[in-house]
């Protein structure tokens, strides 16, 4: 004999428990300010207390009714930056590719993503966190953070929430991420296949802290593990001409790996523009090529199988009601693929 499953708190079982009206746990629950502080606090006690919580869904679909918006584009997620401007996440084109695929992706499951910036002018972390709840918003995508100190003062007790990328260290929240220690691992073992004997490695420190030491670390494992066929890795403070020249001279690598598409193509025409006489032998790789720079070797990062499983994670949550910061959270992450 199957065990009876328990009934789901609804509005109606706080209400009955509260003595009240549904309508006046409903007007409760929104702080709506024709129900008396008081009566407003007893009644958040006892739905806390019967482990209410509100189905997302309806939720976002009340506040569409209420606004006059129309359902088209499917319930609402949102897109949350931290940058000093509006629109300083476009200027990388890696998080644009993953806001554009996390869209098309997010239409087929009934949803749409908008974004919100925190800093938007006389804006608050509480203020957008309102606006959110009042248009019935329950799901929140982190884009990653622009610079250190890699913190994000904001109440995610009410929304199901993911982060992107690595960036993101307090809080601590379930995660989305290119597996960057996979990818060097890839594209170290494609570099030992190709015959090269001192690989190299270079990146900057900021770099090295917004991947968590990932890429770092993986080439640091095979150097320690063949110490013969690496070089010591080179991580400036800044990514700067002459300094990585004088080193190239110095280690003498006959592969370079850089971290980020800009470096590949930045070491590239430095090089080029070197005296055929002093130029280096030198193969080099990036872990994070360019998809639309078909010169560009090394690794292709999946971008779109990370936009896909950002989607599924926060829309589950949303639809579980799966609120606020997780103690245990999760990371998922997504590997690469090589591109001669």
């Amino acid at each position: 004999m199957s065990m009876d499953q328990p009934h789901p708190v609804t509005m109606a079982t706080v209400a009955r428990a509260a003595g009240v009206h549904q309508t006046t746990v409903s007007l409760a629950l929104r702080n709506h300010r024709s129900i008396p502080a008081a009566t407003t606090e007893r009644i958040r006690k006892i739905a806390n207390e019967l482990g209410y919580r509100p189905n997302p869904m309806v939720s976002a679909l009340i506040a569409q009714r209420r606004s006059g918006r129309s359902n088209t584009q499917g319930a609402p997620l949102a897109f949350l930056t931290n940058y000093k401007t509006r629109d300083g996440w476009r200027h990388s084109t890696n998080y644009v590719t993953l806001f554009e695929e996390m869209q098309a992706y997010a239409a087929t499951r009934g949803y749409h993503l908008e974004d919100f910036w925190l800093a938007e002018p006389d804006m608050t972390p509480d203020r957008i966190r309102d606006i959110l709840l009042h248009r019935g918003i329950r799901g929140i995508i982190v884009c990653p953070m622009p610079s250190a100190p890699y913190t994000l003062t904001f109440d995610f007790s009410e929304f199901a929430v993911l982060s992107l990328g690595l960036t993101l260290q307090s809080p601590v929240l379930d995660r989305v991420s290119i597996d960057y220690y996979a990818v060097m691992g890839l594209c170290v073992q494609k570099l030992l296949e190709r015959g090269h004997r001192r690989i190299g490695f270079s990146t900057t420190l900021d770099i090295d802290n917004r991947v968590n030491h990932l890429s770092l670390g993986a080439f640091l494992a095979e150097r320690h593990l063949r110490p013969r066929r690496f070089v010591a890795p080179f991580t400036p403070e800044k990514w700067e001409s002459g300094a990585l020249q004088k080193w190239i001279k110095t280690a003498r690598p006959d592969a370079l790996i850089t971290s980020i598409s800009p470096h590949f193509q930045q070491l590239k025409n430095w090089l080029q523009e070197m005296p055929v006489k002093h130029r280096p032998t030198l193969e080099l790789a990036c872990v994070d090529c360019s998809p639309d720079i078909r010169d560009q070797h090394g690794i292709i990062q999946d971008i779109r199988t990370e936009a896909r499983a950002a989607v599924d994670w926060i829309s589950s949550r949303v639809e579980r009601a799966q609120f606020g910061v997780p103690g245990s959270p999760q990371t998922i992450m997504v590997a690469g693929s090589w591109r001669d």
